[in-house]
């Protein structure tokens, strides 16, 4: 049985998985800044949790759509 050489799509593997660190990295710190904001604005917590899932949305549609799915095609 042979070895099978996955070299040649390493580097793009490599692209994509940087891209998905740095999606849930940019998701995970719009959701805790947008919290403490506006608990620090006096927001009640039930409300500041509604309105961070909003912007955590809002990022990860929008840093989807303009940076991880152009990263991938321009990788191929």
């Amino acid at each position: 049985m042979e070895i099978v050489d996955f070299s040649p799509v390493k580097d793009t593997l490599d692209k994509i998985a940087v891209q998905l660190i740095t999606l849930m990295a940019m998701c995970a710190l719009a959701y805790i800044g947008a919290f403490i904001v506006l608990r620090l604005i006096k927001i009640p917590g039930q409300l500041a949790h509604y309105i961070s899932t909003a912007v955590l949305l809002v990022v990860m549609y929008y840093s989807f759509v303009n940076g991880y799915i152009p990263g991938i095609q321009s990788a191929q």
